[in-house]
């Protein structure tokens, strides 16, 4: 999983043509910079949350990139804004996983994923919905939820 994504992350970077920083001295996991199309990322928290919070941050630019004005500008916004880039890095996540040689889908766990990544349960129906797009097509007799 890990190699698939590194690989994705920097095909995404590519071809968002962003700059990403990393920094030992952050007050925060990581700040993105739209208008000049730049990420910075704390470089003192583990690879797996550095990883996680590029990819949280790479959602911004590829969801919102030309929106970044209305983020501070009503707290619905900036919410569903939030909520959109953490469901872009779920889903890279997921990707990743599924194409993971050594991935069993009948070894899955929606909860499992959640809480080895520490992302808010809140969203276990995008996980669900993702893995099920992909897997239940595949083999419809493994469904684990």
């Amino acid at each position: 999983m890990v190699i698939y994504l590194d690989n994705l992350i920097k095909k995404i970077i590519e071809i968002l043509q962003v700059t990403v920083v990393y920094d030992n001295e952050l007050t925060k996991n990581a700040y993105c910079f739209p208008n000049l199309n730049l990420i910075v990322i704390n470089s003192c928290n583990p690879e797996w949350e550095q990883q996680k919070d590029l990819l949280h941050e790479l959602g911004h630019l590829a969801k919102q990139r030309n929106n970044y004005k209305l983020y501070n500008l009503a707290y619905s916004l900036r919410s569903q804004m939030e909520n959109e880039a953490e469901e872009f890095m779920i889903e890279k996540m997921l990707e990743a996983k599924l194409n993971d040689p050594d991935f069993e889908p009948s070894s899955f766990n929606y909860i499992n994923f959640l809480e080895s990544y520490e992302i808010e349960t809140r969203y276990e129906p995008v996980v669900k919905e993702f893995m099920t797009k992909y897997l239940v097509g595949l083999k419809a007799d493994n469904i684990f939820f």
